[in-house]
């Protein structure tokens, strides 16, 4: 497997278990606006993307909003696991290497 394929698993296992800690769990507010700010980065430019959009064409800004958080925050968790993964092969080959 690639390693853009293994992120791609990981980026969505990631974000499933961040979603399930979010929403899936009973929290006091405070506490959970916390846990989705901290989770789910790619909310706050999706709020803001679907408040620009709920301006021109009201009735989308729903489907805009969840569509921008789920793809947002999967980006993110790629981009995390991707340079995880290019880290640890770096880490290994260079350890195996005399």
């Amino acid at each position: 497997m690639s390693d853009s394929s293994r992120a791609g698993f990981l980026g969505a296992a990631l974000l499933a278990i961040a979603a399930y800690a979010v929403f899936g769990f009973q929290h006091g507010f405070e506490e959970q606006v916390g846990w989705y700010v901290t989770l789910l980065p790619g909310a706050l430019v999706a709020a803001a993307i679907s408040d620009i959009i709920r301006k021109t064409i009201p009735g989308a800004a729903r489907v805009a909003f969840w569509g921008l958080l789920i793809g947002l925050n999967f980006l993110w968790y790629f981009g995390i696991s991707l340079v995880a993964i290019k880290a640890y092969r770096f880490v290994s080959n260079a350890s195996e290497s005399p």
